[in-house]
């Protein structure tokens, strides 16, 4: 039996049940199923056929901005200043067609599960008191919830999802990410070698029972690893998969992070840029940067494609390449030489014209060295 996912009917099922529609929230969340199993990025329809059933339920309302807070569970952690103009623009011109969904607090005050948006451009680019809404109650897992229903979603970058992701795993293995990474490197090398490495991402849509019933029998009997591969399949993802694209992500450059989160940089060019690092060019961590920030901009501007950002970090890996291979032995000469000067003391019998020279020649290598 398929697994439920995203579950996003279920998640408010106390909302909704008494709905005499019962039996269409029951088509939705089978629509939602079929959706996550192709990995379509329609789940914001889903939701808005969601909300349609909640405001039918309990009534629009009018809520004051100044009473909602952002979710602290929420996925996308990026919002950029683009994005909220655009929603600016929109809301100017067609008013607020869609309510937001607010879940209320004890305190009086509301969470926003979805519209964080539409909320930011209406409260602090239009300066609107209050704001359309439609209320759920708490889900029991804020996180989780929030996080099926924006796995879907297109405009969830790969770091902000990467990160969710990781957060989700910790709050169900107590793992960090580097801890996450060994175990799940550890046991992914070993179903390669055993052959079974496919059998794994036939798990994705399976039932938890099942998922859980066919991990055993792929022999993974440590518990700490069979909680990890079971956390990354119950939000309905591949665990190689996110060994390969989403745990990198996580250790990204700090200049290509934020080219992925402001300046709309794709996953997969970022890890071939990641690429550009200190060691792999063998030199230093500011003339990397530099590489890779000048790559970058060019990959933006000019909208290369993967293959065309891969043959330019192959251009520019080799510029460096030769070059390094060719001076490494005159470095080394230099680096024997000047340990013999210093090991025999013979520094002291230089005539102070050679010193004089000496300390210049040293000068100007320095400053080539530190040249950015």
């Amino acid at each position: 039996m398929p697994r439920k996912f995203p579950e996003i009917a279920d998640q408010f099922k106390s909302a909704v049940q008494t709905h005499s529609q019962q039996k269409e929230i029951d088509t939705l969340r089978a629509e939602v199923e079929q959706l996550r199993a192709k990995h379509s990025p329609n789940l914001e329809t889903e939701l808005a056929r969601l909300r349609e059933q909640l405001t039918s339920q309990t009534g629009e309302m009018e809520v004051e901005t100044d009473l909602i807070d952002p979710n602290p569970s929420q996925p996308r952690q990026t919002i950029t200043d683009a994005e909220i103009q655009k929603k600016v623009r929109f809301l100017t011109q067609q008013g607020q067609t869609v309510p937001i969904i607010l879940i209320p607090q004890e305190n009086g005050r509301y969470l926003i599960f979805d519209g964080e948006v539409r909320w930011r451009a209406a409260k602090f680019k239009l300066g609107w008191e209050k704001i359309k809404a439609v209320l759920v109650p708490m889900p029991d897992d804020l996180h989780r919830s929030a996080l099926e229903t924006f796995l879907g979603f297109e405009d969830l970058n790969p770091l902000d999802k990467a990160e969710a992701v990781f957060r989700q795993v910790k709050q169900d293995t107590e793992l960090d990410p580097a801890k996450a990474f060994t175990l799940l490197n550890t046991c992914l090398r070993a179903m390669e070698r055993s052959g079974q490495i496919k059998e794994l991402g036939k798990l994705v849509d399976a039932s938890s029972e099942a998922q859980a019933a066919k991990l055993q029998s792929l022999e993974v009997t440590d518990d700490l690893a069979l909680k990890l591969l079971l956390s990354i399949l119950h939000m309905g993802l591949n665990p190689a998969s996110v060994k390969t694209q989403l745990l990198p992500m996580l250790s990204l450059a700090d200049d290509l992070k934020e080219a992925v989160r402001k300046r709309g940089l794709k996953g997969a060019h970022a890890l071939i840029l990641a690429t550009l690092s200190a060691k792999v060019l063998k030199t230093n961590e500011k003339i990397a940067a530099k590489e890779r920030i000048k790559a970058t901009q060019m990959v933006l501007s000019q909208d290369l494609t993967v293959a065309k950002t891969r043959e330019l970090v192959t251009d520019i890996k080799a510029k460096y390449a030769p070059s390094t291979a060719i001076e490494s032995k005159k470095i080394t000469s230099l680096i024997k030489t000047l340990g013999v000067v210093i090991a025999r003391e013979e520094l002291q019998f230089a005539s102070p014209e050679q010193l004089v020279e000496l300390r210049q020649k040293l000068t100007e290598a320095l400053e080539v060295l530190n040249k950015p």
